[in-house]
């Protein structure tokens, strides 16, 4: 289980922390994030049309959850820290994201259950657990993973490691390891279909 993020991690890497700027990534998460109409685009490229269903793993605050369903699709999500599941007010939309370990919640979930899968947990995992998730990410995925990593060879600043990242890899060797267990690479960074 990777530990949930809390008020701490907020203080030190969130928008009001001290020394704030908008060009470091390790403290704009928010704005490092993959863009629905950009997934649709890539999807329906793919698969000739739009996809249908959608999880977030790592959901966070929600916001690309709530844009998913704004679009219409069947949309939940994992998120396994109480702090930033309280700050969501919308009722509806925290009722999607389901507070859980996402490495434990993906076995209980039906194979090819998504057409979308938005991971951004396997960069917390030691690497004993990172294989065995990944394989449970491709088998709920039908379609397109999305994986959200802070990759060592990132185009920014890299003032500090986000907080909890246990894995500094290169965008080559996320690639690899995705390859490896059955993923082929999209020709955008980070988009991987089942093969």
């Amino acid at each position: 289980m990777s530990r949930p993020l809390g008020e701490e991690y907020f203080a030190r890497y969130g928008a009001n922390a001290p020394g704030y700027r908008k060009t470091d990534y390790s403290k704009t998460w928010q704005y490092h994030t993959f863009s629905l109409p950009d997934i649709f685009r890539i999807y329906q490229k793919r698969f000739g049309k739009v996809p249908e269903t959608f999880l977030d793993l790592g959901a966070a605050d929600g916001r690309l959850l709530q844009k998913a369903l704004r679009r219409g699709l069947n949309a939940c999500g994992v998120e396994n820290s109480p702090y930033i599941l309280a700050r969501i007010r919308d009722p509806k939309l925290r009722a999607r994201i389901r507070n859980a370990d996402a490495t434990r919640e993906i076995r209980n979930i039906k194979a090819g259950s998504y057409d979308v899968v938005v991971e951004c947990v396997a960069q917390y995992l030691p690497p004993r657990r990172r294989d065995r998730y990944l394989k449970n990410v491709r088998r709920v995925c039908s379609g397109v993973v999305c994986l959200l990593v802070d990759a060592k060879n990132y185009d920014g600043n890299r003032s500090g490691p986000h907080t909890g990242v246990r894995t500094f890899e290169s965008k080559t060797w996320w690639r690899s390891k995705m390859r490896s267990l059955g993923f082929m690479r999209c020709e955008e960074d980070f988009y991987f279909f089942r093969d």
